[in-house]
């Protein structure tokens, strides 16, 4: 059965009906227009069980967890959606949280986003007796005032990760404190060879030099934190709790541990460097370690070592808590409570050791945020395995107002343009007076909420109308854990139109990909070929298409080559199958050997957007039937 969700029967725009208003239609109930549905599943269900939704980060699949989940109850169907990108992450959520658009459980990076919506959007789980087996230190990291809207999940453990084989060879001993630390740096140096390389080109590293090697004296304690949010109130100076630190970083500065020439590096290089023996040390978790072990040409092996704080024998970790997992706060009304007692069996099996290692599974985690675990046998972590016992930990934090000026100084102290006074007045001014974030770029306005089939609509119908192509396909960006990148990552809300909402739907282009939008030609039956099966992924329905100038039955659950029922030109003609077609495509998002030509149009589907937006000014959903249930 085709899983669908009746947008006529929720009270509220958005995948908030997936919380209360979730409709099960089977293949042969009729045909459904996408006007009022969407297809949130390609998988197929067994009756009589509770549909939970989960928003899951992107490319942050969870797998194992819903295997986990389904096993020990059998009454629950997990579906995830994925429409969740890397680089607008941050805002997509923000977007769901504001349009109340949520899933019934939220898994999201970073904790912040969207902060000024959490208490009409979310449960309050303070009162829960789950989060009592929590470590009190995570508990107070994430609560607000008293209240929890977020369990922690599982983290990375992070620290200096170090060529173990390098070390072996040379007869260099791991130190045992920041002294030894800096003297260590200075041998390999003189080797030959880059000590560390953090590749400061992205500037957010910066943050990562300056408070990874000053956790002890400025991060550790309850008041430092208590420092750090008066601070972003706008109480004292940046110096009077910094200062120190700054020391830290102008010492290793001098000392060429950290250089001018590393604002240059990128961040991925410096793993390029490590695995070609031309840094020893970068700072990364163990998965960076195992997949160097794997991909190393001499065979290398790699471990982590702690951060290390100048006069204190202490040292300490970091960890990268890779999500925070929230409940709809919808839920809690009345009309809910049947599906609000599955998905609390769900969050008290998330806080259970067993839940825990689920989650630690898909993410590459391997630090439980819960009390009373055992550390993780993980070799390349050992030597920080009495660190994480004693609790020295820490997740890294920022500045929520002088963050930018605190980048842009200590890459002037690297440069030698800055002093430690100037960065303390730089940071202190912004902290004061904040900077003012452009305001979005508005291109139109929605007259109300699309469904992501009715954006889809939108996309093709705006590529297929400035192309002059007879069709338009553009990809779905996947479903049920299975994601490709290349295609719709969510969906327009009523109101303004932004430079922000059109970088929210599509997607986040890797090379080769540039976003071009292309005209190709291609024979009739090799279209439907490209629609029956796309892109076939571990032997399921693989990704399906939205489209126009097209009309057609189709069941995206059905196996490849039983997917389409019946399918129609713009013109109400059946496809020929002889016939060769003009096709308007982002890309290459069809098999290229079914391309006859292709010509580029010169624009990007973004460009097409915004033009179309600046054409029609007002847009509404386009509910024409194209796409129905088969």
């Amino acid at each position: 059965m085709i899983r669908w969700e009746n947008r006529s029967k929720v009270k509220k725009a958005g995948l908030i009906g997936l919380a209360c208003g979730m409709l099960f239609l089977t293949a042969c109930g009729g045909n459904k227009d996408s006007g009022s549905y969407d297809v949130i599943s390609q998988k197929k269900v067994e009756e009589g069980r509770t549909a939970v939704t989960i928003l899951v980060k992107y490319a942050f699949s969870i797998n194992s967890f819903e295997n986990a989940v389904e096993e020990n109850f059998p009454d629950i169907d997990i579906v995830q959606i994925g429409n969740y990108t890397p680089d607008m992450g941050i805002e997509e959520y923000s977007r769901r949280l504001e349009h109340d658009d949520l899933t019934d459980i939220v898994m999201t990076w970073p904790l912040d986003a969207g902060e000024e919506y959490w208490a009409d959007r979310l449960l309050d789980l303070s009162g829960e007796d789950f989060t009592s087996r929590y470590k009190l230190s995570m508990l107070n990291n994430i609560s607000r005032d008293g209240t929890l809207f977020y369990l922690p999940g599982p983290s990375q453990v992070r620290g200096i990760l170090y060529n173990k084989t390098l070390f072996q060879e040379n007869g260099w001993e791991v130190p045992g404190n920041y002294e030894e630390f800096t003297e260590l740096c200075k041998t390999i140096e003189a080797s030959g060879i880059r000590s560390i390389q953090l590749g400061f080109e992205n500037s957010e590293v910066l943050n990562t030099a300056f408070t990874g090697f000053n956790f002890g004296s400025c991060f550790s304690k309850p008041e430092d934190q208590q420092w750090i949010a008066n601070y972003n109130k706008g109480t004292g100076s940046f110096g009077d709790h910094f200062g120190p630190a700054l020391d830290v970083f102008q010492q290793m500065t001098e000392e060429g541990i950290w250089k001018p020439s590393d604002l240059e590096i990128e961040y991925s290089k410096r793993e390029t460097m490590l695995y070609a023996r031309e840094c020893a040390m970068v700072e990364d978790s163990a998965l960076l370690a195992r997949r160097g072990h794997e991909i190393s040409k001499m065979g290398d092996e790699f471990a982590l070592m702690p951060f290390f704080n100048p006069g204190s024998n202490d040292d300490w970790a970091r960890l990268y808590m890779v999500c925070y997992v929230g409940v709809n706060k919808h839920l809690a009304e009345p009309e809910n409570r049947d599906k609000y007692r599955q998905v609390m069996k769900i969050m008290d099996f998330i806080s259970t050791p067993e839940g825990q290692e689920a989650m630690m599974a898909d993410t590459g985690a391997m630090f439980s945020s819960l009390n009373d675990t055992d550390p993780p046998d993980v070799p390349e972590i050992e030597s920080l395995i009495q660190v994480l016992c004693a609790g020295r930990y820490a997740v890294f934090g920022q500045l929520e107002h002088g963050q930018e000026a605190l980048e842009e100084g200590l890459a002037g102290m690297l440069r030698g343009e800055k002093t430690k006074e100037d960065v303390i007045q730089m940071v202190d001014e912004q902290n004061k007076k904040p900077v003012h974030k452009a305001d979005p770029e508005i291109y139109g306005t929605a007259a109300s909420d699309f469904t992501l089939i009715q954006t889809g609509n939108f996309i093709t119908d705006a590529m297929r109308g400035q192309s002059g192509a007879e069709i338009a396909l553009f990809m779905d960006n996947g479903k049920d854990g299975l994601y490709n990148g290349k295609g719709l990552s969510g969906r327009l809300y009523k109101g303004d139109v932004t430079n922000v909402d059109l970088k929210c739907i599509l997607p986040d282009l890797k090379s080769p990909d540039t976003g071009e939008m292309r005209v190709i030609k291609i024979t009739g039956e090799n279209l439907m070929e490209t629609l029956e099966k796309s892109i076939v992924v571990e032997n399921q329905s693989g990704w399906f298409y939205y489209f126009s100038g097209l009309s057609m039955s189709y069941d995206p659950t059905a196996e490849p080559g039983k997917r389409i029922g019946t399918i129609q030109t713009a013109d109400g003609n059946a496809v020929d199958k002889e016939k060769v077609y003009t096709v308007a495509i982002m890309d290459t998002i069809v098999p290229e050997s079914f391309i006859l030509e292709s010509e580029s149009t010169g624009m990007t589907v973004y460009d097409v957007l915004v033009k179309t937006l600046g054409e029609k000014q007002n847009i509404e959903p386009v509910e024409d039937g194209r796409f129905a249930a088969r």
